[in-house]
């Protein structure tokens, strides 16, 4: 079965007859169409129900969670994806992260990185297709080498549809492994800054490792930064026209699915151009920074894109661990990151010390991979996920496949 999911705002049916004729064995198989309007999937928060509690299945039930079997028991989901602000939209993002019930919460590593295990013996090849006539060359490349990435630790075959010069008709290619096409454009510098507001980019209603961060954050600057939570959107009105005012703004988001979780690109795409600086902070729970160079991509070229100063991207990896510590032990693992934004603040840029720091390691070597997977590997994971799995009843179905026909 080959499942189109058309995820853009305008669902016209002519695309769908030209893909169709991409495939030789689809008149005797049409397309299975599924159209998700923008608006009917509920953006992931980050709860962990899928991996810790109901093993395999998504809290909410809503148009998203209802398309699994169909997502899965595919041997091809064609996605149709709009764009905005030199990336995939929000609610194309909101799709991408929703399939992680697809995947274990267990690690294995795979070219000096970690990886979700698999649920599922098999997953289907995923097709990617968006109009590029909005898109700059690089941005168009950004968002390719990000599907890519995505599709890669997905466990799945990717492939884009492109359309033929001056013709309706259309081709698919596949998507290749690219080195990420961060580092591009040096961290600007300012002033010493007077007044940072971050915008907290955690969708997680409580306990966020975001907000313990910038908790601290204020403890130690006080005054010189105003924290703005995401999730409290009724206000993101208000703030958008703000931050045409505004001279100096932070993101500081964890790592979802390899880039921001959408709710923040859903923000993002109502910001309007002005000046000032722009920075990014991004945590994730992989311990390695390399995890977050396709969305560092993108970053270094939305700041100017809005206007502003890129001062560049700050990446901690290994915050995963920060709720089992104790007080004093997570108070320790944020101090780095907190002396990060300190530094930025007092002198308006990201000390080059400080961003390598926090950045090590990028990868993980041969030997360590080696050695994880096959000694530390059973041994993490049963620290890790499996006493929440029994805690809440749920380790007996951890290896379920509950979409599976």
């Amino acid at each position: 079965m080959k499942t189109l999911f058309d995820l853009r705002k305008n669902q016209d049916e002519t695309l769908y007859q030209n893909i169709q004729r991409l495939y030789q064995d689809l008149p005797r198989e049409p397309l299975h169409t599924i159209q998700l309007p923008q608006g009917s999937i509920t953006p992931c928060i980050g709860c962990w129900s899928c991996w810790l509690k109901t093993p395999g299945q998504c809290v909410f039930n809503d148009s998203m969670a209802a398309i699994y079997p169909d997502y899965i028991n595919s041997e091809t989901v064609i996605l149709l994806l709009d764009t905005a602000q030199g990336f995939i939209n929000y609610h194309a993002k909101a799709f991408l992260d929703r399939t992680i019930p697809h995947y274990h919460p267990y690690i294995e590593m795979k070219d000096g990185e970690c990886h979700h295990i698999a649920r599922y013996d098999r997953y289907p090849d995923m097709v990617f297709y968006y109009e590029t006539e909005s898109l700059t060359k690089q941005e168009d490349e950004i968002i390719e080498d990000y599907l890519w990435r995505t599709a890669y630790h997905y466990k799945s075959n990717a492939y884009r549809i492109v359309k033929k010069e001056g013709s309706d008709s259309v081709l698919l290619e596949q998507l290749n492994k690219r080195k990420a096409k961060n580092h591009s454009l040096p961290f600007s510098s300012a002033e010493p800054i007077d007044k940072l507001v971050i915008y907290n980019g955690s969708p997680r209603k409580s306990g966020s490792n975001s907000g313990i961060i910038l908790n601290q954050v204020v403890a130690a600057l006080g005054e010189k930064v105003e924290i703005r939570d995401l999730k409290e959107n009724g206000k993101w009105q208000e703030w958008s026209k703000s931050f045409a005012k505004e001279k100096h703004v932070m993101f500081l988001m964890p790592l979802y699915v390899h880039a921001m979780p959408s709710h923040v690109m859903n923000f993002i795409e109502q910001l309007p151009v002005s000046e000032g600086t722009l920075s990014f902070f991004v945590q994730s729970g992989f311990p390695e920074s390399g995890q977050s160079h396709y969305l560092e991509a993108y970053f270094e070229k939305l700041a100017p894109k809005l206007g502003r100063s890129y001062l560049g991207t700050a990446i901690k990896g290994g915050m995963e661990g920060l709720q089992m510590k104790p007080s004093d032990g997570q108070e320790e693992m944020i101090l780095p990151l907190v002396k990060t934004i300190v530094n930025l603040i007092e002198q308006g840029r990201f000390s080059d010390d400080d961003i390598k720091k926090l950045a090590k390691p990028v990868r993980f070597g041969k030997v360590i991979e080696t050695a994880f997977n096959y000694f530390g590997k059973r041994k993490v994971n049963s620290i890790v996920w499996d006493p929440p799995l029994k805690v809440n009843g749920a380790y007996d179905k951890h290896y379920d496949r509950p979409h599976l026909k």
